[in-house]
Order: C-alpha cells, then sequence, then structure tokens
C-alpha cells in the first residue's frame, strides 16, 4: 500500500509541474506568434513550389529542407529556458518541497513542452496538408502512373517525422538549459546545438568524401545525427515510396531510435545535470549557514 501511495505521490508531483508548465506555456504569446510565423513561412513555400497545387510528396519535397532547419530551431526556443527559469528564480527549491523527484520535474516540464511543439509545430504542419488536400489537382503529371501513391498518409508519416525531430532538438535544449548559468549562456550553447546537430552531419560528410572515405559509409554514419535520421527516413518513407525508388539505403530501424535515442538521452542529461546543480547548491547553503 505504502509503494502504490508512493507512486500516486510522484505522479501527482509530475502532474503538478506538468500544468504548471503548461499554464506558462499559454501565458506565453511568443510562441503564438511563432506557430503563425511557421504556419506563413510554409504556405509562402509551398505556395510558391507548387506543391500544394500537384500534391502531398511535391509538397513534402517543397517543406524537407525548410522543416530541417525550422523544426531544430523552434524546438530550441521552446525548450532553452525550460529548466533554467526556475533555477535563476529560485522556484525550482520550491518545486522541490513537493512529493516529486528530480526526475519527476524534468518529465513534467518535458511533456508540457512536448504539448507546445505539437501546438506550434503540428498544428501549422497539418494547416498546410489541409491546404494541399483541398488545393491539389485530382490528377498530376508527375503521379500519372503512380496511381494512389501520393496519399495524405504519406504526408501524415512527414508530420510525424517533423514532430519527431523537434522531440530531439527539445531534449537536447533542456539539456542546455539544465547546464546553462545565465540566459546569455543558454542563448549562446542552444546555438551551437542548433549548429552542431542541424549542420554536424553534412559536414563531416563532405569532410569525409574529400578525403576519400567510402559514401555508403559515410552516408550510413548519418543515421546518429538528428537531421540526418530526419532527412533518411523523409526519403526512405515518404519519397522514395512514391517515386517507386529502390528502398533499403536507409535503415529505418537506426534512424528512428536514433531520434528516440536523442530524445532520451537529452531528458536524462538533463535530468542528471539538474540533480548534480541541486545537491552543490544544497551544500553550498549548508556551508555558508553552517547547517
Amino acid at each position: 500500500m505504502t509503494g502504490v501511495c508512493n507512486g500516486d505521490g510522484v505522479l501527482a508531483g509530475v502532474r503538478t509541474v506538468f500544468l504548471r508548465e503548461l499554464a506558462t506555456i499559454f501565458r506565453t504569446p511568443g510562441y503564438g506568434v511563432l506557430a503563425v510565423g511557421l504556419l506563413a513561412v510554409l504556405g509562402l513555400l509551398v505556395a510558391v513550389g507548387g506543391g500544394g497545387a500537384t500534391g502531398f510528396v511535391p509538397a513534402v519535397v517543397d517543406l524537407l529542407l525548410p522543416a530541417e532547419l525550422l523544426v531544430p530551431v523552434i524546438a530550441t526556443v521552446l525548450g532553452y529556458r525550460a529548466l533554467l527559469s526556475d533555477v535563476v528564480s529560485g522556484e525550482l527549491a520550491v518545486i522541490r518541497t513537493y512529493p516529486v523527484s528530480v526526475a519527476g520535474y524534468v518529465v513534467g516540464i518535458l511533456l508540457a513542452r512536448l504539448v507546445a511543439l505539437v501546438a506550434v509545430v503540428g498544428l501549422p504542419f497539418a494547416a498546410v496538408g489541409g491546404y494541399v488536400w483541398l488545393t491539389a489537382a485530382p490528377d498530376t503529371g508527375i503521379f500519372a502512373t503512380h496511381t494512389g501513391v501520393d496519399s495524405p498518409l504519406l504526408y501524415v508519416r512527414f508530420l510525424t517525422l517533423s514532430l519527431l525531430l523537434g522531440a530531439a532538438f527539445l531534449a537536447t535544449s533542456m539539456w542546455v538549459s539544465a547546464a546553462a548559468t545565465s540566459r546569455r549562456n543558454a542563448v549562446a550553447l542552444a546555438a551551437l546545438a542548433v549548429i552542431a546537430g542541424a549542420f554536424g552531419g553534412d559536414l563531416t560528410l563532405i569532410r569525409s568524401l574529400l578525403t576519400g572515405a567510402d559514401p555508403s559509409t559515410v552516408t550510413n554514419r548519418l543515421v546518429f545525427t538528428p537531421n540526418g535520421a530526419f532527412r533518411g527516413l523523409v526519403f526512405e518513407t515518404v519519397i522514395g515510396v512514391s517515386f517507386a525508388q529502390e528502398q533499403g539505403v536507409t535503415n529505418v530501424g537506426r534512424a528512428v531510435g536514433s531520434l528516440v535515442g536523442w530524445t532520451v538521452l537529452g531528458s536524462l542529461a538533463a535530468t542528471a545535470t539538474l540533480a548534480v546543480r541541486h545537491r552543490v547548491s544544497t551544500a553550498i547553503e549548508r556551508v555558508r549557514y553552517g547547517t
């Protein structure tokens, strides 16, 4: 019975943190501006690129590169101060008086920020998908020999993969938030994380090819970076399916595992970093006041 009660208490603590964080998100108008801005950019790209008139997969082709750049940036904006704000303001010490561990606190914050990610990133992408559904011509030249291949389910896959990419960068930015000592420091670390995650794999690929490395070996390593895994999954499960290209170039299980792994790793690292900071802060206070 005690174990059940303790479990209920932990869940109640996580729920309290989750609801509190959701309230904070709803009170932040900047996130709404991000969503509207993303919708405007995506809509413009689809309109100019012609994807809205030709089908879901051409729209995915138009949106692939912007998604690789914009989703990591937005996810990082959502997470780079998620933990730092409570640490700097001292509210974390108050929250820790409730029956919630550091891990529970991070989980509560992460879940709330994932809801924000779905709203800020998922809804604009879904709205663009709805626009394509309404405006795409029933018969398109590019799919004349592939009847029925251009399915809205392929766009749903693309949307799901975009959210997985965002979750990986969100968790990583929360790790940054736990390690940063100031807002300026958090911004600098977050910028480095985005640059490394978005361009690190491609820069490594170019450098390896210039040194004469085997292209197939280097390409397989790209799935271990968030953007490389995302791009490979889109080509393998969305674009490649539609154009009847040879599949198997990207290991789907390994690429999905990479995105999930970055999310889990970022969450665990944020928890460990925050726990160490809390213990160090507690030890300093004890020394200061001689307790």
